[in-house]
């Protein structure tokens, strides 16, 4: 049963009259399909380009084309191919560098398949942990998928499971020395079987060569101990001799890479590809399946000479019962196919950017001394892929001077130094006595004066308050007083007369604590006839402020007349000078010279100083070597980094610090391979 699905994967018919379906499986290949529909059949109108195909709940395949033919019956035959092919529909666009330490095989295909547009496939099972580098550059989906395990030494087989979506791939080891599966009889199901011994293309030593071009194409000799080749078994040698053969697959851009992918050509290319082809009428499994069960990657033995190994290929007629025929061979790809295959690369690759070897040269000349350095700086660009050398020719002469003499000055101003700051003491001097002549007395009388003063508008008008004051006083003793300030006592010794204390009626007096309620043990009542007994007085003073106006006033002095007289009697003057020196200070100072304008003449010539006989060689800030007076240098080493590379795409520099005043001379010349992307490989 043929049933067809649409773009949505869909179920869109049953092809009920589809016959002639044939089936073919190769290993590590795009399987096929084809079938055929009578031409007037309505069903014709699902077979439509790149919807899918189902035969018998199989694998799923995808329609190619129709065939149109004309027989008895016109027909439609339509050819398909397995469903892995939708990966030719997407492509790592540019360039792709994935893989090496870290990186394992199931990574590197889950990258791949992470670039679908539609995720239909998805990586099931992986039994390889490789960490090889892969690089593509504008490929398709599949190529790059089906070249990850070309380097692999060990037999394998891409299997895809299609009964779910999304679909899953998986990458499995095939071990040749297994028990068979299916076995081969003569005279039981064998019907007949053709083979094929290929030793044309038959290889013992195989030289390997990757990216690039000329000196500077990649090669294996720096991780197979500087050879550039790979030798076969020495058996394989001894039977076949030495046949060489060069393997270029500039896809390559590492060394370890290109070098795995040598062995397994080279184990494939020591010996004869040996295919058969059987058609047979029945294949019996060790389980006692059916035909229908044989599968490519599956052990199978031929027993007319004991011959073990792996079927490459299967076809299958569905509509006719036991047609089958099945491909055994030694190799899971033909070598004729690889080779070919091989070619084909190179001729694609052409239009793969490349590159050349370029060579471009600087140089300097500048005076150096010991403080300041000759400096040449230089650039190495992101795209020189290979450094082949760095090489310099540095000189040393005198240093040069064009002139001994420059020309114009004047009209300037010079300050000289600073001077002064000095004590300068003279001798001593001094000593001595001088007396005037006698002279003086005398009497001066001054003219009459005195008069009257007055002066207005001054003081008064104001008012001034004094502070505030205030206190309590109490008397220190107690007394007994009557009513007329007399001391007088009745028989209980208290004051009996009645008297006044000139408070008016109403009023109180304050208690003891300064109450204004009267309070405690006193009690006091108006003014008018009391008796007390003898005890002291306490006045207290509020605190208060005084108030002083002095009214607006003049003042008026007299002074009256008189005379001053002064007498001044005879007299002399002496004046003596002591014994004393003199001491004068000079203080810090400079002195400005006005220089007017004026001109030199010139002398010219070349006037060199100085002998250097040496110098000190820096790269990139690095003390790196001596040199002397004229010397040739390659200075490749020098420019590495603790990595062992070269840094791209960064300046470097090199610097020369001479041992006396000296004229240097770089000459400098770069040489490497350019190519138009990035990446190193030196």
């Amino acid at each position: 049963m043929v049933e067809v699905y649409d773009l949505s994967m869909q179920r869109a018919a049953i092809l009920q009259n589809a016959f002639d379906r044939i089936e073919s499986e190769q290993i590590n290949a795009v399987g096929s399909f084809q079938f055929t529909l009578p031409a007037d059949d309505p069903k014709n109108q699902y077979c439509k380009p790149f919807w899918y195909i189902r035969n018998d709940e199989g694998q799923l395949y995808r329609i190619i084309a129709p065939t149109r033919t004309r027989e008895s019956i016109e027909t439609k035959t339509y050819q398909c191919e397995h469903v892995i092919a939708t990966l030719i529909d997407d492509v790592l666009f540019g360039q792709h560098v994935v893989g090496n330490r870290g990186t394992y095989t199931d990574e590197v295909i889950d990258y791949i398949l992470g670039h679908q547009t539609v995720g239909r496939w998805v990586l099931d099972e992986c039994d390889f942990r490789r960490q090889f580098e892969y690089g593509w550059e504008n490929e398709n989906l599949l190529a790059a998928l089906f070249s990850v395990p070309n380097s692999f030494t060990t037999p394998y087989i891409w299997k895809f499971d299609t009964s779910r979506y999304p679909w899953r791939l998986s990458l499995k080891a095939i071990d040749a020395e297994a028990h068979p599966s299916f076995y081969i009889r003569a005279e039981k199901n064998l019907l007949s079987f053709e083979e094929e011994r290929a030793a044309k293309d038959i290889c013992t030593k195989l030289y390997c060569l990757g990216y690039g071009e000329g000196v500077n194409q990649l090669g294996i000799s720096e991780v197979n101990g500087g050879k550039p080749y790979l030798l076969a078994s020495q058996d394989k040698i001894a039977e076949y001799g030495y046949i060489t053969r060069i393997f270029v697959d500039r896809r390559f851009e590492n060394a370890e890479s290109l070098m795995e992918r040598g062995k397994a050509l080279l184990a494939e290319l020591s010996e004869p590809t040996r295919a058969r082809t059987f058609a047979i009428a029945d294949l019996y499994e060790l389980t006692g399946d059916d035909l229908d069960k044989a599968e490519v990657g599956k052990i199978a033995r031929f027993t007319l000479d004991d011959t073990q190994t792996y079927i490459t290929e299967v076809s299958r007629n569905h509509d006719i019962p036991g047609d089958v025929s099945i491909t055994l061979a030694t190799k899971a790809v033909d070598v004729a196919q690889t080779i070919a295959d091989l070619a084909d690369r190179q001729r694609i690759e052409q239009v793969y950017s490349q590159g050349a070897t370029q060579i471009y040269a600087q140089s300097i000349q500048a005076n150096a001394t010991q403080q300041v350095k000759a400096r040449l700086n230089f650039y190495i660009p992101a795209e020189m892929r290979i450094v082949n050398a760095v090489k310099a020719k540095i000189s040393l002469s005198a240093f040069r001077s064009y002139s001994a003499v420059t020309s114009g000055g004047g009209a300037s101003t010079a300050t000289s130094s600073s001077g002064g700051g000095t004590t300068a003491t003279s001798t001593s001097g001094g000593a001595t006595t001088a007396t005037s002549s006698s002279g003086g007395g005398g009497t001066a009388t001054s003219s009459s004066g005195g008069g009257t003063y007055t002066a207005t508008g001054w003081g008064g008008g104001s008012a001034v308050t004094s502070g505030s004051g205030g206190y309590t006083y109490t008397s220190s003793s107690a007394v007994t007083l009557d009513a007329r300030n007399t001391y007088a006592t009745d028989s209980g010794g208290y004051g009996s007369a009645n008297h006044n204390h000139g408070i008016s009626s109403g009023r109180w007096l304050l208690t003891s604590n300064g109450s204004l309620t009267p309070s405690g043990s006193v009690s006091w009542v108006p003014s008018g006839a009391h008796e007390h007994a003898a005890h002291s007085h306490t006045v207290q003073i509020q605190s208060h402020t005084h108030t002083v106006n002095i009214p607006n006033h003049d003042h008026s002095v007299s002074i009256g007349a008189h005379s001053h007289s002064v007498t001044i009697p005879a007299h002399s003057h002496t004046v003596t000078t002591t014994n004393h020196s003199h001491s004068i200070t000079i203080p810090a100072h400079t002195h400005t010279v006005n220089i007017p304008n004026h001109t030199h003449s010139i002398e010219q010539g070349i006037f060199t100083f100085g002998a250097p006989s040496s110098a000190t060689l820096y790269v990139d800030g690095r003390n790196r070597a001596t040199v002397s007076l004229n010397e040739e240098m390659d200075l490749t080493a020098y420019l590495l980094n603790e990595n062992g590379k070269i840094d791209r795409g960064a300046w470097h520099s090199v610097e020369i610090e001479p041992n006396d005043k000296a004229y240097i001379t770089i000459d400098l010349m770069i040489q490497g391979f350019i190519q138009s992307r990035g990446g190193n490989t030196v």
